[in-house]
């Protein structure tokens, strides 16, 4: 693995990629490592989840180095209280989260599409992470990967971007630039630590199945930061601007269904992101925006529920 610093300190790297026809399930626990892919699951329905991702009707996955940028213009924050057993209310999560002590995860989601509900810039985070709810006494830290959405309107004129990212707060979020994610694409997320609680070095593992491509991050704990673990989550986030620290607007992004939420605990039992609590997300006027709902033990939805485009 190549090592990289990047601006503010946030060490990532690269992995050694895969060669063509690359098949991880004849590969050994090394060679997996090396490439920054996810070990072989023992569970049988994860173990065919995997088979699902890599083995494509459409052909192999085509791995791509990923090229970074720090992220400008917004930041993300976590919940300010530990989950208790009910819906959760705030103004800026909405999704589903469940409480362990887990070492990995995954989610897929197709991509939404985003309207502006007012002139100027909407935006909104859709991501997978670990920990985040309440740890007030760790400093705050999350473990992250995912999609921002931003839309800038106006008048009638709408532009919208789509830019994958990853995050081990409090550290700045990081843009993969050459990672290329549109609306109506199929995405699959996995989060690995190294094992767990107490781990400062991670993987993110994203995988667009319908364009094909993939990539792997090798991700560094902030100093004197270290995963617990403790919570799983499958998020739409208002994010918020860095320089009025004022939530920023949520565009209308219809509905997403975080799919395949698993989360897989130290001692390797499995818990649905379906099975724990929902979030619900309140703008700073006390108007409902968006709702975390839980439909299936591993199916979180997340539905706008704010006005609609003008």
């Amino acid at each position: 693995m190549k090592r990289i610093t990047l601006d503010g300190g946030i060490k990532t790297g690269t992995f050694k990629l895969p060669p063509p026809g690359f098949d991880p399930f004849k590969a050994g626990e090394a060679d997996l490592k090396m490439y920054g892919l996810p070990q072989l699951p023992s569970d049988p329905g994860l173990l065919e989840r995997y088979r699902r991702v890599f083995h494509r009707p459409a052909g192999a996955v085509k791995w791509i180095e990923p090229q970074f940028t720090l992220a400008r213009g917004w930041v993300r924050r976590p919940r300010p209280k530990r989950v208790d057993l009910a819906t959760e209310e705030g103004t800026s999560w909405s999704g589903g989260i469940v409480a362990g002590a887990f070492r990995w995860m995954q989610g897929d989601w197709i991509v939404p599409n985003v309207g502006a509900v007012a002139d100027g810039r909407s935006m909104c985070g859709v991501w997978i992470g670990l920990d985040g709810d309440g740890q007030m006494q760790d400093g705050q830290q999350v473990f992250q990967a995912g999609v921002v959405i931003t839309a800038n309107r106006s008048g009638n004129s709408v532009q919208t971007t789509f830019e994958a990212f990853w995050e081990w707060f409090p550290a700045d979020p990081v843009i993969i630039s050459n990672f290329e994610v549109n609306p109506g694409d199929l995405l699959t997320l996995v989060l690995c630590s190294a094992q767990g609680t107490g781990s400062t070095e991670g993987t993110a593992f994203f995988a667009n199945r319908t364009t094909g491509f993939g990539l792997a991050v090798p991700m560094f704990a902030p100093a004197g930061i270290a995963l617990r673990g403790a919570t799983a989550e499958w998020i739409v986030e208002m994010l918020t601007d860095p320089n009025t620290h004022q939530l920023i607007p949520l565009p209308d992004y219809g509905e997403v269904f975080f799919s395949e939420c698993i989360a897989v605990s130290t001692d390797g039992s499995i818990v649905g992101g379906g099975t724990g609590n929902n979030y619900v997300a309140f703008d700073t006027q006390g108007n409902l925006v968006s709702q975390g709902r839980l439909i299936a033990p591993t199916v979180v939805q997340c539905l706008y529920s704010g006005d609609p485009p003008a």
